[in-house]
């Protein structure tokens, strides 16, 4: 509504002024209003030329669907009709009567200045969006190892994928993504195994890892929840509603499910095949007493048509929202499950059946059976597995440009005869998240109340209009507690900002959460937490400065640079870990009433300095609105 305004803006100032002169019985004659038409037919005409066909050679919008060839014929009839009528508007604009009739005739000067004009405006915005091979992320083919090498790629690609006022006309996108791919994948030429009714609450009995408890899994994770405008809303958010993620289901012993590998079917509602028994590769990815795993892989174009370079940014932290739901539904159920941090994406992607360039596995979640003890902690995989796994090396060509290069640089790969491993787990030290200096505020202590999460979850949806009623400052307390609980799964990068625009008992301001004393310091003194910055941070989202608070998840390029895995592969475990944490907020708060919505879109730079981070340290990656809903 902010933007449809100041794009009303000349329209309603003209209708203003010819109702004022109307009232006053002086309204102008046909002349004037003439020249008042096309003045502001050129003031549109430059706006419309120039902002759609920049986008269109930025291949943020298709170059020939039919509306936009009739655009492109308006566009030449209206600069015709404005040659003839130069004349008239500027001798109207000096004051002066036009002495002889309009048009080109014996003085075709002004005419061919206006055809040239906008000639040069539709030209040079075109040549803006269309430079191609001057602003684009390379990445040369060759081993990428996991110390320096890979934290400068992961530097590069995310400095390349922020969002900046001037970022529009310095870059140019790394890649042709096409149109838009079905929104779900479906293996039809396989017969579908139909699958029981999910639990829409926990049952009363713990079950056992059957069919039933497989099928609220993913349905809970995955599963369309309501169907809105001809779109089909999932369990787990999801930018622009795009869902690149798909699940598979590798069943070695659930109950009802035949051993082998199985694609989610979601509008289907079942599994199809993929393989019959568990390919060698897959096996190999399981622990001996996992019961099963689910797979989990990103369909890069079907966010990439819309998000171009920002796009694995987008993939990670949907499947890092849909990973908590999974997690959340599984203890619910008593489904005990892990997440693997180590694994061969290429073979799981080979026995599959995927091409990684457009479809990657980004995620592996080990089932064990309800009572199984599964082992403790994170699931690192021991010295002798992680010996055996090397950063993967990108293609010398990648057809979704660095999207695909920042997806091989953070896979692993199991490493053969005279190939470079993976250095050991980096040797222990302090990664101080932050400076600490400012005196804390206590928080009230949480209450800590258990929920059923599965109505939570299905009742889910991001909320973006917000009553005026501020958020009290308990419940803020409940909500940060709940971010950080369970402990960190993959990544323990993951740092909390709290943007107060209207919480009792907080001054309006940027708060960084402290979870080691639960509590928040203030991390940008003196600098006051207007709702209009934050707006304009957000890429002027009304969501953002309409909350009662903005929740700002930043990542700390130090933390992920130490994973054991290496720095490009602790990028996407912190990237995950911080969807996660976005979903346990959706969870908590709409457990309270409350209404959330992620939000990854912003301007990076103006993001870091809302929040008062040095944006060298620590990077802004997820916003999260909050507020009662209206």
């Amino acid at each position: 509504m902010n933007k449809l305004a100041w794009v009303l803006v000349p329209l309603l100032l003209a209708a203003l002024a010819a109702a004022v002169l109307a009232w006053r019985g002086r309204l102008p004659g046909r002349a004037v209003l003439n020249a008042w038409s096309s003045l502001l037919l050129l003031v549109y005409l430059g706006a419309t030329a120039g902002l759609g066909i920049f986008w269109v050679a930025n291949q943020h919008l298709p170059v020939f669907d039919w509306h936009y060839v009739f655009g492109y014929a308006t566009l030449l009839l209206l600069a015709v009709h404005l040659a003839y009528n130069l004349r008239a508007l500027w001798a109207h604009l000096r004051r002066r009567p036009v002495v002889q009739p309009v048009g080109v005739g014996r003085r075709p000067v002004a005419g061919a200045l206006a055809l040239a004009g906008v000639g040069l405006a539709v030209g040079g915005a075109y040549w803006l969006g269309l430079r191609h091979g001057r602003t684009e992320l390379h990445v040369a083919a060759g081993p990428i190892p996991g110390g320096d090498t890979g934290l400068a790629l992961i530097e590069t690609f995310h400095a390349h994928s922020s969002h900046s006022r001037a970022g529009v006309l310095r870059r140019a996108p790394a890649a042709d993504w096409g149109g838009a791919p079905p929104p779900f994948k479906s293996l039809r030429d396989q017969p579908l195994l139909a699958m029981p009714p999910a639990w829409p609450s926990v049952p009363a009995l713990a079950p056992a890892l059957h069919a039933q408890a497989l099928a609220t899994l993913l349905r809970h994770a995955a599963g369309v929840t309501a169907e809105r405008g001809g779109l089909r809303l999932r369990a787990s958010p999801s930018s622009g509603a795009l869902f690149a993620t798909e699940l598979y289901v590798a069943a070695r012993r659930i109950g009802g499910v035949a051993a082998g590998l199985w694609h989610h079917d979601v509008p289907g509602g079942g599994l199809r095949a993929v393989a019959t028994g568990l390919p060698s590769a897959v096996a190999a990815a399981l622990p001996a007493g996992a019961a099963g795993a689910i797979i989990a892989t990103a369909v890069f174009r079907r966010s990439g048509h819309k998000y171009g370079d920002r796009t694995y940014r987008y993939v990670l932290a949907d499947l890092g929202h849909l990973l908590e739901n999974l997690r959340a539904a599984a203890a619910a159920l008593g489904v005990p499950l892990r997440l693997a941090r180590g694994f061969d994406e290429s073979r799981l992607a080979q026995a599959l059946g995927l091409e990684e360039r457009d479809e990657g596995v980004l995620a592996l979640v080990w089932l064990y059976e309800p009572g199984a003890t599964p082992p403790g902690g994170v699931a690192a995989p021991d010295a002798a597995a992680l010996a055996q796994l090397r950063a993967a090396t990108p293609a010398a060509a990648v057809t979704l440009g660095v999207t695909e290069a920042v997806h091989r640089a953070t896979s692993l790969r199991l490493a053969g005869e005279g190939e470079t491993t993976l250095p050991g787990p980096a040797a222990a030290r302090a990664v101080v998240p932050g400076s600490f200096a400012a005196p804390a505020l206590a928080l009230p202590r949480p209450v800590r109340a258990t929920y059923d999460p599965l109505p939570v979850i299905a009742a889910r949806r991001s909320v973006r209009r917000y009553e005026a009623r501020p958020l009290p400052l308990d419940i803020l307390s409940e909500l940060l507690d709940a971010m950080v609980r369970p402990a960190a799964l993959l990544s323990g990068a993951v740092r909390l900002h709290v943007v107060a625009h209207a919480v009792q008992g907080l001054s309006a301001g940027a708060w960084r959460y402290d979870a080691a004393v639960h509590a928040l310091r203030a991390s940008a003194p003196g600098v006051p937490a207007e709702r209009r910055r934050t707006r304009a941070a957000a890429l002027d989202q009304d969501a953002a400065a309409d909350a009662a608070a903005v929740i700002v998840i930043a990542i700390d390029r130090a933390a992920f640079a130490a994973d054991a895995m290496g720095a490009a592969r602790g990028y996407r475990h912190a990237f995950l870990e911080a969807g996660m944490a976005g979903e346990r907020l959706y969870l908590r708060a709409g457990s309270l009433g409350l209404g959330v919505c992620a939000v990854g879109a912003f301007y990076d730079d103006e993001a870091a300095a809302l929040i008062g981070v040095d944006a060298q340290r620590e990077w802004v990656v997820h916003f999260a609105t909050l507020g009662w809903p209206a």
